[in-house]
């Protein structure tokens, strides 16, 4: 099973298949979009990704996590262990 596709992304505007949102930042599992509150924990570009950003999707069962870095590549991410990731799900950061 897959997750929702990316259907458009615009600086600030993101778009998914099968959803009448638009969002300014998202998550993505299966069956499911949900915007992402970078507020919520107090996200920034730097130091980046925290390990609540992740949790949530974590708990997905995902096989795969895809993190991009924004239009910019502004978004820091760090190690994977840090973000309470094991070794058999792999990380992609996508630029």
């Amino acid at each position: 099973m897959s997750s929702p596709e990316i259907a458009s992304h615009l600086w600030g505007q993101m778009r998914v298949h099968g959803s009448t949102k638009t969002y300014k930042d998202c998550k993505v599992w299966p069956r499911r979009s949900l915007a992402w509150d970078w507020r919520e924990i107090g996200t920034e570009h730097s130091p980046g990704v925290q390990t609540a950003d992740v949790e949530g999707v974590a708990e997905k069962g995902m096989q795969i996590l895809v993190i991009g870095q924004g239009m910019s590549e502004a978004l820091k991410v760090t190690q994977k262990k840090e973000k309470g990731i094991d070794d058999e799900t792999c990380l992609y950061m996508l630029k």
